[in-house]
């Protein structure tokens, strides 16, 4: 019988550490995504707004599907512990029926 080590919540808080890169995306996705951050933050008063980074952010990491997810872990060990803590932490959630 194969045994199986787990070492995903130390193997997740690197993959966790921000990185900044620079994309070039043209002029509509940044204005929907402008609009996404207003949309998110009506009716929102003190705390913690939601931020035009929280978007991108969260559009980005929810494209990984959990079908994704045992080949991306299986490349890049830790993944999935990154993927929840991320999850966890998240600001940014989109309005319902919108996934």
């Amino acid at each position: 019988m194969t045994q199986i080590a787990v070492f995903g919540p130390a193997l997740a808080k690197p993959l966790n550490r921000r990185r900044r890169i620079t994309v070039e995306v043209p002029e509509f996705v940044i204005r929907a995504i402008e609009f996404r951050v207003e949309e998110a933050n009506q009716g929102f008063s003190g705390g913690e707004e939601v931020g035009f980074n929280d978007v991108i952010e969260w559009l980005l990491a929810t494209e990984v599907s959990l079908r994704r997810m045992p080949v991306l872990e299986q490349s890049i060990p830790g993944f999935t512990a990154a993927m929840f803590a991320w999850l966890m932490e998240a600001t940014y959630q989109p309005p319902e029926g919108d996934e």
